[in-house]
């Protein structure tokens, strides 16, 4: 088996996972991004921004760990690039849900 392939898979995996998460947030997203921002061009460029951060922390974190780690098992392998991926996803949606959590104000009495 060619060395590229396993890395291949990696990287799909982590592209076919950040795509889930977008498909899911991608319109909520908006429509929360065009009520806090000034305008629906700022709006649109958060968005962007958001889906380019959400497709690179997830091919980053598998990038990284396959370089530091090598086995011998093709499923350990993806098992470990899913684990990053996941990971990155976390990383990325923390930094975006903390950030945008400013903006989104909750009324006294609705919080129980």
């Amino acid at each position: 088996m060619t060395p590229y392939f396993p890395l291949l898979a990696q990287l799909l995996l982590s592209v076919a996972a950040s795509l889930a998460v977008l498909y899911a947030l991608s319109r909520p997203l908006m429509n929360v991004l065009v009520r806090i921002c000034p305008d629906e061009q700022a709006a649109a460029f958060w968005l962007s921004y958001t889906k380019v951060m959400l497709m690179l922390a997830p091919l980053l974190m598998v990038l990284t760990v396959d370089l530091l780690t090598h086995f011998n098992n093709p499923l350990d392998t993806l098992r470990l690039a899913m684990i990053a991926a996941l990971g990155g996803l976390l990383a990325g949606l923390h930094a975006v849900g903390k950030r945008i959590g400013q903006f989104v104000r909750v009324a006294h009495g609705e919080l129980s």
